[in-house]
């Protein structure tokens, strides 16, 4: 069920650009990013708090609220069913509808909001297989408890009956994944799906995520800030900061031959594997605030490498592998020596 990162995507995006408002001058919060998710594989969006990760989830099914909007690009869904791009449809529009759920579904960070308190988890499962497929109520219901024993919950007939505030967080982000794994959509985006969850039971979502998705073609979009989770869970990696994305690559390239100085930096800030004592190194300074207008390469102030060219002008968009770009000013430089 796995394609080749070389054939057509399910999802692509094209310099999509999102600010605080539509008014000439608003400050923005993503700038220009390309992403290709191809069915049967995982693509992690990696980044700081703050960088646009859940904003770009957001935008890429359409649930973008104001004053956030996207100023700019294209979305083009060109799975079962497609040939559309969302960023031209109406959040509520029909079209809309049809797609988020069925063909594009999103588990959220917290499991607890997402879920509705008042109604059994099964019925929320139900409730979208009765929309989206038309199915009866005893087949939804039905469906539903093979779903959560799909996503690995005990006894799932009465876990069915249970309410969100009755299970526990590892449980509850099962149900969530059931959720958007109802309908077997072309595209996932998991939004920190890991967070708050202890190490034993983020392995198991993982582990699950992982096989549902090979198990039904899924492309997945994995937000996160973990990079350990990246080297287990990813095929492809975007690094993104401040709204930038500064290095694409597939996840071994990435890891052998890191090549921008923010990549470089987040790897030399985690723990050694080995357990061999040392001092971490952190990346020196603060995400620059979204208000403040940047000319040259976002993350210059903080970068030891930087020049003064680096400050200039936005850094190109180089492919110093095949298949592995970066944006960075010094890889430019190297490219156009003699």
């Amino acid at each position: 069920m796995t394609a080749g990162p070389h054939e057509p995507p399910v999802l692509e995006v094209r310099d999509l650009a999102i600010g605080l408002g539509r008014h000439a001058g608003a400050p923005r919060i993503v700038h220009g990013i390309d992403l290709s998710l191809h069915r049967g594989r995982t693509l992690a969006l990696v980044g700081e708090s703050g960088c646009g990760k859940s904003v770009t989830a957001q935008a890429l099914i359409n649930l973008l609220s104001p004053p956030l909007a996207v100023l700019g690009g294209s979305i083009r869904y060109a799975g079962e069913g497609g040939g559309v791009d969302i960023a031209a449809l109406a959040p509520a529009s029909d079209a809309m509808r049809a797609l988020r759920g069925r063909r594009i579904a999103m588990i959220f960070q917290d499991p607890m909001t997402a879920l509705d308190p008042v109604y059994p988890v099964g019925e929320q499962i139900a409730e979208a297989l009765r929309h989206h497929l038309g199915m009866t109520a005893r087949a939804a219901a039905a469906r539903a408890i093979d779903l959560l024993r799909l996503v690995g919950i005990p006894d799932p007939a009465a876990r069915a009956r249970a309410y969100p505030f009755q299970l526990s967080g590892g449980m509850r982000q099962r149900v969530v994944i059931a959720i958007a794994l109802a309908c077997e959509p072309s595209v996932l985006i998991a939004d920190e799906p890991t967070t708050a969850l202890d190490v034993t039971v983020q392995a198991q979502i993982l582990a699950e995520l992982r096989s549902l998705g090979e198990r039904f073609g899924t492309a997945m979009l994995l937000i996160t800030h973990d990079l350990g989770v990246v080297a287990e869970v990813a095929d492809d990696v975007a690094i993104m900061y401040r709204g930038h994305v500064v290095e694409r690559a597939g996840v071994e390239s990435l890891f052998a031959a890191p090549s921008h100085p923010y990549t470089r930096g987040l790897l030399a800030s985690l723990p050694p594997v080995d357990g061999e004592r040392r001092s971490l190194t952190p990346i020196p300074g603060q995400v620059p605030p979204v208000a403040v207008a940047i000319d040259g390469c976002p993350f210059a102030d903080r970068c030891v490498d930087a020049r003064p060219d680096c400050r200039a002008a936005l850094p190109p968009a180089i492919e110093v592998a095949p298949g592995h770009v970066v944006a960075c000013v010094l890889h430019a430089r190297d490219r156009s020596s003699p």
